[in-house]
């Protein structure tokens, strides 16, 4: 599910919720709700979301990773 998938690339990073949507320019609820799978992100949350975790839209919202 894209919620958990968010929620690990974000604690690798150790960021914290609030420290996620301030990148994300959403709300912390919005983050917490996302993870939790009560809502979905939208395109513009993914795009940003796979440029701070350093990896593709496709990873986070399928679960796979490009190989070269």
């Amino acid at each position: 599910m894209i919620g958990e998938r968010f929620r690990e690339h974000r604690k690798a990073m150790g960021m914290t919720q609030a420290e996620m949507a301030e990148r994300l320019f959403v709300s912390q609820p919005m983050v917490a709700q996302v993870e939790a799978g009560t809502k979905l992100p939208t395109v513009g949350m993914v795009k940003l979301a796979a440029e701070v975790f350093g990896c593709t839209t496709d990873e986070l919202i399928l679960g796979k990773r490009e190989s070269a």
